[in-house]
């Protein structure tokens, strides 16, 4: 006996008296063969029955004592004994009495109030219980594929109490799934603390792995635990007719094979210098292939040390191999047979998959569908070519980008719809054979290579059908179906109606769509009466109604102001149909249903709708597609000498402009759309323009081009004011005032200053609203004109109930501190565009600098020099912080 084989018996010597009697310890030496692993040698020790959970005190005191033991620091007999700790503790499983559940809470659907206790089974019913996550997605679907079992089948529902009890540590994560998802056959728990390596009874039912699925019967006995939702209705089934309690199966109590001793060292010796070679370098099985041949000797170890020898087994052989190796693997057996002969060798299980089989019948299945509805999957190209002009160059840079895509051209929805209704329960079909394959976890990398070629296969064919649905910039609109509006469940098409501008604002509930909320209400208000009928403006929701609740809740009337819309189902086609990858997302169609826009951001919405409402119905009825020679004009327009007309214009934040040709090609057939034009000009500027497009319409007539134009708005202060609202004092140019623009009044320092620190929200200031910082006398009183409009922001308040801090996530640019107090914007740095990061930004301390002069502002001033900062620029102030651009 070796070193090692001392150690592992002196140790289980001495702490065999805390292991109950009964249980049936056994040692064994296993010699195991893999494909993908090698020979490999190990001792087990293996009990034959498991602690209790009542127990648990008594393993964890045997646990306690084992890590006490240095293990002769041999790191294989550490992990020899870690695995027989795993073979002994308290494990809920087949025969188990299941016993109660502490720490959860009930869950009521209808309210989603908890109440906090614990969780009995029914003494009179089987009980199906589901442990599951909504973050885990093999568990959602387990539970929905038996929530519709017990949908479809009221007998069984009647017959049993099922339960879904959740590992959610996030409850609002777990809300938001229950009111999208119709889960309602089941009574729902939660474990209040979410997963806990702590808490016994998940551990002892092992649910950091999920699904687990329990059936438990009305002796409060485990029938059942699986992790596959297609065995509950047989296990259920079975077990209600027969009626009978499940023992828990000890293994170790069947009677096994001892073969001779000179038969298993020969087999051994032929495993270990043959058979291992042979099948290491068998190059003809396939990656996913799984061989397992192992060899075990056991020995019963008594109380008192003595060892009885209880199997010594022949060659046992496990494989899982594709139909392709089928002739590979029966050549491989053969050879063994042929060293060892028949007797020698178990099969001891066998499957043949065929993983392309299946691949190739989902293929089949889909062009079967194909041809049904007239359709094929051809190779098509969209080339999209943009000219953007380069400020500092003073020309036109090309930039062209090429996709080629297969799929069927120009499919309409209609017909994408029927053709997924075909081919989606086929897919379905494949997709739970190749899961439900194999319950065997150790080659669960072999199975997964196999689900990941049909997945893949299948994820494949649906991007492939989709991909005809997508349209671009150019193109017709296409009715956008399956979505009902806030208020009302009845489901609706949305169509475009001509002379009618469509815009659909793709949103959910997250920081980007929340920030443009405020600028679409104000932009919708104010132009209520003119767009009546003109403009239609939607607001389609990434998820169903129920996942928004707390955000109407919490903005309520917004719904009055903007048409929100939400999907049936989620995921649907038309994020596919408008690109939409992220949230938001505008879809701007114009008068005659063209696609207009798409995109992610808008640098002023009010500005580009007032532009294309002045297009003339009749005019963007004459738009046709380019030809060649169209095309080439154009094209060498752009690359004249022409452009000098936009040289004064070199600012890019205050003037950018591209033209864009999308060109399609199907075979031999070629497309080019309308070309677009984007622009746009900063107040005043638009003159240089003007020149420019009037040289254009001289090559190809503009009437033809789709122009999306937007005008950068700026507007100019009259200053002084007169008096404060507030006391009526008198104010003249030499006097430092505020100025409200959102309501034209202008305020004294002392007025304007006032802050209740007791009081709460607004409610601190005695001027409510974000304001304008005049510091007079003014020396430069041109920062008086010329202010871009959207850097007033939207004079936001802090909501009733809602968190506000005075400490600003934003440093500032005068002494690179935290803002902490009141913000301090500068209206006239870096005018026109707003990019990352735009704004000049000043702390109460720089402010206060700036007013009194002196050394200290001259330091201000040369840290923001490459602003442009002067001391006479206006400032806007912020007192509470929402946002960068929040304000």
């Amino acid at each position: 006996m070796s070193n090692k084989e001392k150690i592992d018996l002196q140790i289980l010597g001495k702490v065999r008296h805390l292991i109950p009697n009964n249980f049936i310890i056994e040692r064994i030496k296993k010699h195991e063969l893999q494909k993908n692993t090698g020979l490999v040698k190990t001792i087990q020790l293996r009990s034959s029955m498991r602690f209790t959970l009542e127990q648990n005190d008594k393993y964890d005191e045997f646990c306690d004592i084992l890590d006490s033991f240095t293990f002769g620091n041999d790191l294989e007999v550490i992990k020899q004994f870690d695995n027989f700790k795993e073979t002994i503790k308290p494990k809920l499983m087949k025969g188990s009495t299941f016993g109660t559940i502490n720490g959860v809470e009930n869950i009521d659907l209808n309210t989603f109030q908890t109440k906090k206790g614990c969780f009995r089974t029914l003494q009179d019913k089987t009980n199906l219980i589901v442990f599951w996550s909504s973050q885990v997605p093999k568990s959602i679907k387990a539970l929905q594929q038996l929530n519709e079992l017990l949908k479809q089948n009221k007998d069984l529902k009647l017959q049993i109490n099922p339960i879904a009890i959740s590992l959610d540590g996030d409850f609002n994560n777990l809300k938001s799934y229950l009111r999208d998802n119709q889960i309602k056959e089941f009574e729902h728990y939660r474990f209040t603390l979410g997963w806990d390596s702590s808490n016994e009874f998940q551990k002892a039912l092992e649910l950091n792995y999920l699904p687990k699925i329990v059936v438990v019967g009305k002796d409060n006995y485990v029938v059942d635990v699986t992790t596959k939702s297609n065995k509950i209705e047989d296990i259920i089934n079975t077990y209600i007719k027969t009626g009978e309690s499940v023992q828990e199966f000890e293994e170790i109590h069947q009677q096994k094979d001892i073969i001779e001793k000179e038969t298993y060292k020969q087999i051994k010796q032929t495993l270990i210098q043959n058979i291992a070679n042979q099948l290491s370098q068998n190059i003809k099985l396939e990656q996913s292939d799984f061989i397992k041949l192992y060899l075990i000797k056991s020995h019963k170890i008594s109380h008192d040390g003595n060892q009885e020898l209880i199997e010594r087994s022949q060659l046992n052989i496990v494989y899982d191999v594709s139909v392709q190796s089928e002739q590979v693997i029966i050549q491989f057996l053969n050879e063994i047979k042929t060293q060892l002969g028949n007797n020698n060798i178990h099969i001891q299980k066998q499957l043949i998959k065929d993983p392309n089989g299946i691949v190739k019948k989902i293929s089949d299945a889909f062009q079967d569908a194909l041809k049904q509805n007239n359709k094929v999957i051809q190779d098509y190209s969209i080339k999209t070519e943009s000219f953007n002009y380069v400020n500092d160059k003073g020309v036109f840079q090309q930039d062209v980008q090429l996709i080629n895509k297969k799929g069927i051209f120009n499919l309409k929805f209609q017909e994408y719809q029927t053709i997924y209704s075909q081919v989606q329960p086929i897919f379905k079909k494949y997709q739970e054979e190749i899961e439900e394959s194999d319950e065997e976890h150790d080659h669960e990398s072999e199975q997964q290579q196999d689900r990941n070629l049909v997945n893949n296969h299948i994820n494949q064919l649906t991007n492939t059908l989709r991909s005809g649905l997508q349209l671009t910039v150019g193109q017709r609109f296409q009715t956008i179906q399956n979505y009902h509006k806030f208020g009302n469940d009845q489901q609706i098409q949305i169509e475009h109606k001509e002379n009618q501008i469509l815009i659909i604002f793709y949103w959910n509930d997250n920081k980007e769509s929340n920030r443009l909320f405020p600028t679409i209400i104000k932009f919708l208000l104010a132009n209520e009466d003119s767009f009546k009928d003109n403009v239609r403006f939607l607001a389609l929701s990434q998820h169903k109604l129920d996942h928004y609740q707390h955000y109407f809740l919490k903005n309520e009337g917004i719904e009055e102001v903007i048409d929100f819309y939400f999907p049936i189902e989620e995921n649907q086609a038309d994020l596919i149909q408008y690109n939409v990858n992220t949230f938001p997302h505008f879809v701007i169609i114009d008068k005659i249903g063209n696609i207009r826009l798409q995109s992610g951001q808008i640098e002023d919405l009010e500005s580009l709708i007032e532009h294309q409402l002045e297009e003339g119905l009749d005019n963007l009825k004459q738009l046709v597609n380019l030809n060649e020679e169209q095309y080439n004009q154009i094209t060498q327009f752009l690359q004249s000498d022409a452009s000098v007309n936009l040289g004064q214009l070199n600012n890019k934040r205050q003037f950018s402009m591209n033209f864009i040709f999308i060109e399609f090609q199907c075979c031999e057939n070629k497309t080019r759309l309308s070309p677009i034009i984007n622009y746009t000009v900063r107040d005043g500027k638009q003159k240089y323009v003007e020149t420019y497009l009037k040289l254009l319409n001289k090559v190809y007539s503009l009437i033809q081009f789709q122009v999306n134009k937007t005008t950068q708005k700026t507007l100019n202060f009259l200053f002084p004011g007169k008096a404060c609202k507030l006391c009526q004092n008198e104010l003249n140019e030499q006097t430092p005032q505020y100025y409200s623009p959102f309501i034209d009044e202008f305020y004294c320092v002392k007025c304007a200053e006032v802050f209740d620190t007791k009081a709460i929200g607004n409610n601190k200031l005695r001027v409510k609203d974000n304001l304008i910082f005049f510091n007079a006398p003014l020396v430069d009183k041109s920062v008086l004109n010329d202010i871009d409009v959207n850097r007033l922001g939207n004079n936001l308040k802090v909501k009733k109930g809602d968190p506000y801090s005075q400490r600003h996530a934003i440093d500032c640019n005068g002494c690179d501190n935290e803002i902490r107090g009141f913000r301090y914007i500068v209206l006239n740095c870096l005018p026109g565009k707003l990019t990352d990061m735009a704004l000049v930004d000043f702390c109460q301390d720089c402010f206060n600098q700036i007013r009194q002069g002196g050394t200290h502002l001259e330091k201000i001033v040369k840290r923001t020099s490459m602003y442009g900062y002067n001391p006479s620029m206006l400032l806007l102030r912020i007192p509470f912080y929402m946002g960068y651009y929040e304000y």
